[in-house]
């Protein structure tokens, strides 16, 4: 298996980031003017968990195996032999998008920024864990068991 570079991994997930951002600003808007900056604010982070959760299951799991992010750049979502991933593996997988249901408790403490500061702590941990793994697998991937590989050149990178 051929692995991709970290910096692939790292625009792959700014591209998804970009994308899922939009979703997540059109839900805030539409439930915080629907029921207020708390509650709508509350409901926007559940849908928006529930949303991100299914983007990666969907696409990764799926005939793709791979987000539209991944799919620029010619990256897969495997099994250790290079097979497409069960949905169930996909889906452990995704357990660090559920730590942005922190921030939650953060609102609910009146707190935020506090809660934001350490989510986004947590998150730059976890892609550092890319670093530590000679095949550049993160936490997230050694916890379900599965593989992010170049799979093709992509759109974007060779």
């Amino acid at each position: 298996m051929t692995y991709p570079q970290w910096w692939e991994r790292l625009v792959a997930g700014i591209v998804d980031g970009v994308i899922l951002a939009v979703v997540q600003i059109i839900l805030a808007f539409i439930f915080i003017a629907a029921a207020g900056p708390i509650a709508g604010g509350l409901v926007a982070m559940l849908l928006t968990t529930a949303i991100v959760v299914g983007y990666k299951v969907f696409f990764e799991s799926g005939t793709w195996q791979a987000t539209p992010g991944k799919m620029a750049f010619g990256l897969k979502v495997s099994d250790a032999t290079g097979a497409r991933a069960p949905m169930q593996q996909v889906f452990m997988r995704t357990w660090p998008w559920w730590l942005g249901l922190i921030q939650i408790l953060g609102y609910l403490l009146f707190l935020p920024t506090v809660f934001s500061v350490l989510l986004l702590l947590a998150y730059i941990a976890i892609f550092v864990t890319f670093f530590v793994d000679p095949q550049g697998r993160c936490i997230h991937d050694k916890t379900a068991n599965l593989h992010v590989i170049k799979a093709g050149k992509g759109m974007i990178a060779q």
